[in-house]
């Protein structure tokens, strides 16, 4: 494996990492909430959007780990049925595709990410923050997972 395909699978396990702590987060957060809300009878403005925003961290941090080890779910029930060669080849071009379209999004939502930042555009909510800390971890994430499609694709995987 090239030092870049290494230093590709670290970040992208690190990226879980970060996922797993917004999971933690978003998790104390909703108990925060409940607490304050049915226990001392003061609602928050700010917990829910917060929950909110860690679960958009979390879906696209942890997308590039579970790129890497194929751990997504599959109906493998097609691929199964064909002779060992057909199934390389319709993997290869599963990649490919699958590629194309994470690819095609980062790059969409990159250059949203870009003109948010450009523009000075915040969240709608009570407490708002801008647009672009969200939209920069799924392009990023999105921007990952090509690359694992890609390295799938060509035999080289994490």
């Amino acid at each position: 494996m090239t030092v870049l395909g290494q230093w590709h699978d670290e970040s992208s396990r690190w990226l879980f990492r970060l996922a797993g702590a917004a999971l933690l987060l978003a998790v104390a957060l909703y108990a925060f909430e409940v607490i304050a809300r049915y226990l001392f009878d003061m609602p928050t403005t700010w917990s829910g959007e917060a929950v909110q925003y860690s679960l958009a961290i979390l879906i696209f941090c942890a997308l590039p780990d579970v790129t890497r080890r194929s751990a997504h779910v599959a109906i493998d029930i097609v691929p199964e049925s064909l002779p060992e060669n057909a199934r390389r080849i319709l993997a290869r071009i599963n990649a490919l595709v699958a590629a194309l379209a994470t690819g095609l999004a980062a790059w969409i939502v990159a250059g949203e990410s870009l003109r948010q930042f450009e523009k000075g555009l915040m969240t709608n909510a009570a407490n708002p923050i801008p647009r672009w800390w969200i939209t920069a971890f799924i392009a990023l994430g999105l921007a990952s997972a090509a690359l694992h499609f890609l390295r799938h694709m060509i035999g080289r995987r994490g």
